[in-house]
């Protein structure tokens, strides 16, 4: 079979290359970064396999107006953004309007993510597996005694995900050194986390360069489709390729990368940020998500991340450096024992977000051999093993075993 070539190296696009090469496939993989140092670099190194809730929630709307008047809240929006980003907004408030709606999002989400570590370890083997990921739980907690998730609740139970709920002293036990403001929380005991994102992406580079794959690091200026051959011609910075299969992974800038061929997406960058520290800053054995103030710690192998917020201000726009100092304040809020001494960076990343939480996967009309995959917004490293079999068996010709419809660009 013909070679394929992929637009860009994060984790559904190194993902997808592997998997490709697994069936036999010749791969050409493009992007002006180093694999792994775009979004996949610095997020919170989730691997969620029960994670199934999209973020548009019914009654969400009533909550934005606070969150955005909270300058440490979970949500902001640049003013100068914010009519740009208007459209996209409205989109992804309607996506939670409804509960059959949010209902529909979640089983697609359910069937993307629930195998995602048998995937992983299809990709990589067992050994590499063991080093990537670490499958010790996941705990969520709030600081409120009331639960006011009981659609979530039930949504999930629907999609056979039933956490452990613990108390404050269960809490306590677990993690000695948890701040006592923490009245409940819910483990998820099947999810886990990757010893390091970006390892995690070289993990599977390599394994690329293995199998023969071609790498090209070269920025993507533009791409057009000449109809006489049914080419599609590449621009990069330094070299004018074609390609007769192609497969844009592009992440955040998927929507930049194909404009030239008129292709229209609603993807928005939630912009995302992260505190490192030293691993040895603080005991913790598995990742910590605070659900009410929107952020995450993770123990990886080289740092302890701190990681959260949703910025809409696109691609360009400066790093808000307050940030830095607001997820401090949290992480030592959550864990008085942290010590602040041992900060090692402050990082910005971007998350490829549509309105629906779900990502495009698929074909475009009237461009044939033209494939999607990106838009995972905030569970990239999960999604990104089942996308890759989706595309993967697209570009083949192989069916798939699940419902790939809620994925499609036409939903929009």
């Amino acid at each position: 079979m013909n070679q394929v070539t992929i637009i860009g190296a994060g984790i559904v696009g190194i993902c997808t290359a592997v998997t490709l090469q697994q069936r036999g496939i010749p791969v050409r993989l493009i992007d002006e970064r180093e694999p792994g140092t775009g979004t996949s670099y610095g997020n919170a190194g989730l691997l969620s396999v029960d994670s199934c809730m999209p973020i548009a929630m019914p009654g969400m709307i009533k909550k934005i107006p606070k969150w955005l008047s909270d300058r440490e809240g979970p949500l902001s929006v640049r003013p100068a953004y914010l009519s740009t980003a208007a459209p996209w907004l409205l989109k992804w408030l309607k996506a939670g309007f409804s509960e059959s709606g949010v209902r529909r999002l979640s089983s697609a989400l359910r069937a993307l993510h629930r195998d995602a570590d048998q995937l992983y370890l299809q990709l990589l083997g067992p050994k590499e597996f063991a080093q990537a990921f670490h499958m010790t739980g996941q705990l969520h907690i709030w600081e409120s005694e009331q639960d006011n998730d009981a659609l979530g609740r039930q949504i999930r139970a629907d999609n056979g995900v039933t956490p452990r709920t613990l108390n404050a002293q269960e809490i306590q036990d677990l993690l000695p050194h948890i701040s006592r403001k923490v009245k409940r929380g819910e483990l998820y005991e099947k999810n886990g986390h990757a010893s390091n994102p970006y390892q995690l992406v070289q993990s599977l580079f390599q394994l690329f360069l293995k199998n023969g794959g071609q790498f090209i690091r070269q920025k993507v200026n533009g791409i057009s489709r000449d109809g006489a051959t049914g080419q599609y011609r590449i621009i990069l910075a330094a070299e004018d390729l074609s390609a007769s299969r192609l497969v844009v992974c592009a992440g955040a800038w998927a929507k930049r990368v194909l404009s030239g061929l008129h292709v229209a997406v609603p993807l928005e960058t939630e912009r995302g940020y992260h505190v490192c520290f030293q691993p040895d800053a603080l005991q913790l054995s598995i990742p910590v998500l605070h659900k009410e103030r929107a952020f995450g710690v993770t123990p990886m192998v080289d740092n302890l991340r701190v990681a959260g917020f949703v910025e809409i201000a696109g691609l360009d726009a400066p790093p808000d450096m307050a940030r830095e100092k607001v997820l401090l304040q949290q992480a030592k809020m959550l864990f008085p024992d942290l010590d602040l001494e041992k900060k090692k960076d402050f990082w910005l990343g971007f998350r490829p977000s549509t309105p629906d939480s779900l990502p495009i996967l698929g074909t475009v009309d009237k461009l044939p051999e033209l494939y999607l995959g990106f838009g995972h917004g905030h569970t990239g490293i999960t999604g990104a093993p089942k996308s890759a079999q989706i595309l993967a068996n697209l570009i083949t010709n192989t069916p798939n075993d699940v419902d790939i419809t809620p994925y499609g660009l036409d939903r929009f």
